[in-house]
């Protein structure tokens, strides 16, 4: 069954975390990205990237058509409801219907998943980014008579989403997060590392601080 995943969008990172996520899953992933910073950046292409001309409506719709032919078994195509990145504090609301209109002209059940993402400073030297996949569910053809019915109940779920993991991260509830991508030890834990090397310290290395 093919999945369209539906996230929020406040960093330019955010296609990277996506194709991550893909991957981790194990599907042939595809990113719908607004044409023209694709033309600018067409290194997206590599993670699969799809272009979306927002010049105007019949122009985006057209190439909503031609991402449906990626929503396929084993595929994940991803899109980012909210148009354009937006602030960290702007809740994912107001949502465009793009991913509504995917999902229903796939004609065919879609699995439909929502993705939070969030980057933040947690007691180390360098941000950490965050993903949280919520619960996904199927749209099967004719449970939604038009997309007009379909988007909020896209949003919702997106926004919940959010906020789980905004909750999450505020009170640094992290055991069920997976690294999917080691990054660099903050300089304290490069130096403890170091001494446990040596036999300056005892017990098990962390990782992280606190």
């Amino acid at each position: 069954m093919p999945t369209l995943f539906v996230a929020n969008h406040t960093n330019w990172w955010d296609g990277f975390l996506a194709f991550l996520i893909t991957r981790e899953v194990r599907l042939t992933g595809h990113l719908l990205m607004e044409a023209a910073q694709l033309a600018r950046y067409p290194a997206f292409r590599l993670v699969g990237a799809l272009p979306l001309r927002r010049e105007s409506p019949r122009a985006a719709y057209r190439d909503l058509l031609a991402a449906r032919a990626c929503l396929r078994p084993g595929a994940g195509v991803w899109i980012f409801p909210q148009g354009a990145r937006r602030p960290e504090a702007e809740r994912p609301a107001r949502c465009g219907r793009g991913a509504a209109e995917l999902a229903l002209a796939a004609r065919a059940p879609v699995r439909l998943c929502p993705v939070a993402f969030r980057y933040a400073f947690l007691g180390e030297q360098l941000p950490e980014a965050f993903a949280l996949v919520a619960r996904p569910w199927i749209v099967a053809p004719g449970a939604y008579p038009h997309r007009r019915a379909l988007a909020p109940a896209i949003e919702r779920e997106l926004v919940a989403a959010v906020e789980a993991l905004d909750a999450l991260i505020r009170t640094e509830s992290l055991g069920s997060f997976r690294v999917l991508v080691p990054g660099r030890l903050s300089v304290n834990k490069r130096m403890d590392r170091f001494r446990h090397a040596v036999g300056l310290l005892r017990g098990p290395f962390e990782a992280r601080n606190g």
